[in-house]
């Protein structure tokens, strides 16, 4: 007879055998254009799936002058001690992923399939501003997964960043300054290492405002909203499972649940069990990320200390590293100088959004079944 454990170790390929096929047509409308789009079929489905529903508004217009929300669907979270958190948009742009996921599993009926005593939430677009706008970071250049720091206290150095600031944020967009800029992080790399180069650009800086992976100078409007839903609907919950979804690090269509959880710790153990998705570590340095400060997944758990908090960045590959920095860097000039008023914001803004949100077909279908998969695993485990 088979031990308890061997049966816990055998519910990820059991879920994988039994996941829902898909004809190509019906998973694409689980993905969406723009953030129009992606609202209206999340409120759509969530609506349809007996969602109760919550919506926190924006205090910046769209991109085409529309309203912007974050939106929360809950399911039994009335007396759940355990609740699953699934969200997307932290990082504007790279929400189109994350709300596809949401839509589908809302569709194909998850809120049926919670077990006795677990709670379903989910936000839509945290940074709505970004999603609408195309931007990484949100309507103060804030990157929100470097804004969850104490902002009383004084902020971290990153002097990598201080000395790479020549090459991130350009005068101008010219053949020259391009070169320069080649030339310059390529020497970075050669002499300092590819890792250091990483590291030194993107673990989070407060001393450029107008630069990337800004962490801002107070708690963005985002980080108060988050801070609001968690006190509203999981301060009760004894145990809550974050998965918030991220694209633009990593192979090209793979998967990876980063995590700040140390390994050999009962916490880390249950999601290897449980999970066919790596589980991987930026402070043990088998991470595609390396460690950030001010992450949103830190903030998290300190606002539920007294709940036992598993929190991870379900992160999707797109292009090498390289390609995603230039695109960063690119639309990020052409903010802070002329944004649409400038001559190359159409083509730089697409350019962002395929760096993060790939437009081929086997790109969807990989973060669909993955992010899905491990949706229903984390289910199966808390039977």
């Amino acid at each position: 007879m088979r031990s308890k454990c061997q049966l816990f170790l055998f519910f990820p390929l059991a879920v994988a055998l039994l996941a829902p096929v898909h004809a190509d047509g019906e998973m694409d409308e689980y993905f969406s254009p723009h953030y129009l789009s992606a609202r209206a079929k999340f409120l759509a489905a969530a609506e349809a799936a007996g969602a109760k529903l919550e919506n926190y508004r924006n205090p910046h217009p769209g991109a085409e002058g529309e309203a912007l929300f974050t939106d929360v669907a809950m399911f039994n979270l009335g007396g759940a001690q355990t609740v699953l958190v699934l969200s997307s948009g932290t990082h504007g742009v790279e929400g189109f992923a994350g709300s596809a996921i949401q839509v589908g599993l809302l569709r194909e009926g998850i809120a049926e399939e919670l077990p006795d005593g677990v709670g379903l939430l989910f936000y839509h677009a945290l940074n709505p501003y970004g999603f609408s706008h195309l931007r990484r970071f949100n309507e103060d250049n804030v990157d929100l997964n470097r804004n969850f720091v104490d902002h009383s206290k004084p902020y971290p150095a990153n002097e990598d960043y201080d000395e790479l600031a020549w090459l991130i944020e350009p005068a101008s967009l010219s053949a020259w300054e391009n070169l320069k800029a080649r030339l310059g992080l390529a020497w970075y790399r050669l002499t300092m290492g590819g890792r250091w180069l990483q590291s030194g650009i993107s673990r989070g800086q407060y001393s450029h405002p107008k630069g990337i992976f800004f962490g801002g100078t107070s708690e963005a409007w985002s980080n108060q909203v988050l801070q609001k839903i968690v006190a509203r609907h999981l301060a009760s919950a004894s145990r809550v499972i974050l998965v918030d979804i991220h694209t633009g690090l990593g192979e090209y269509g793979a998967a990876e649940a980063i995590t700040e959880i140390l390994p050999e710790t009962p916490r880390h153990q249950w999601m290897q069990e449980c999970w066919t998705t790596p589980v991987t570590n930026p402070r043990t340095g088998d991470a595609v990320s390396p460690p950030v400060v001010g992450p949103l997944k830190r903030g998290f758990t300190a606002m539920l200390s007294n709940a036992e908090v598993i929190a991870v960045s379900l992160e999707f590959g797109t292009y090498p590293p390289a390609k995603v920095l230039w695109a960063l860097r690119a639309e990020n000039h052409v903010h802070h100088h002329g944004g649409k008023e400038h001559p190359d914001a159409r083509v730089i803004k697409e350019s962002l959004r395929k760096a993060f949100y790939p437009q081929q077909g086997d790109w969807r279908e990989s973060v669909w079944r993955q992010g899905s998969l491990l949706v229903r695993q984390t289910l199966a485990c808390l039977r």
